[in-house]
């Protein structure tokens, strides 16, 4: 079980990284809606981001390193995670990069499934490799930006 001060931590990395998500839209011009927590939870869209081209529905993730970015394969009660959620983009904090890279969900899932060994291993090896926590049903990997920078919907959102 994981204590209330994980719990309390991990909620407030997570809200101050959706506030700096808000700001770097809004700098853009685009209107951030938040999602209710239904949908947050089950269908893994965190906000609606209203846009000239349209409405795009996003799921933010923080704590990125250019190094290290987990994917979620199966969440941790076993079902489906956020790779096969229903947002549209993906953006992941990366505060090396001074803001938010986005990528198309379907277009990271395809390539984390091309690219990740079916193999399980170790948190210290689990680079391109599955993972799972103890006493948990997840499966995660962690992959590079390098992975990802050459997808065709990649792009950087700057604070």
């Amino acid at each position: 079980m994981i204590q209330k001060s994980r719990k309390d931590y991990s909620k407030k990395i997570g809200d101050d990284t959706e506030d700096l998500f808000v700001s770097a839209c809004t700098k853009l011009g685009y209107a951030c809606t938040k999602t209710n927590a239904s949908t947050d939870m089950f269908d893994h869209i965190d906000f609606y981001i209203d846009r000239p081209s349209g409405r795009t529905s996003v799921d933010v993730k923080g704590k990125n390193t250019i190094d290290s970015i987990w994917v979620e394969f199966k969440n941790v009660k076993g079902k489906d995670g956020w790779l096969y959620g229903k947002a549209q983009y993906i953006a992941f904090d990366m505060p090396e990069l001074n803001g938010f890279v986005m990528v198309g969900r379907n277009e990271l899932k395809d390539r984390c499934e091309q690219i990740i060994e079916k193999v399980f291993v170790s948190k210290s090896e689990a680079i391109r490799k599955l993972y799972t926590r103890d006493g948990r049903m997840d499966v995660i990997a962690q992959i590079e930006l390098n992975d990802i920078k050459d997808l065709k919907s990649y792009r950087l959102i700057k604070y």
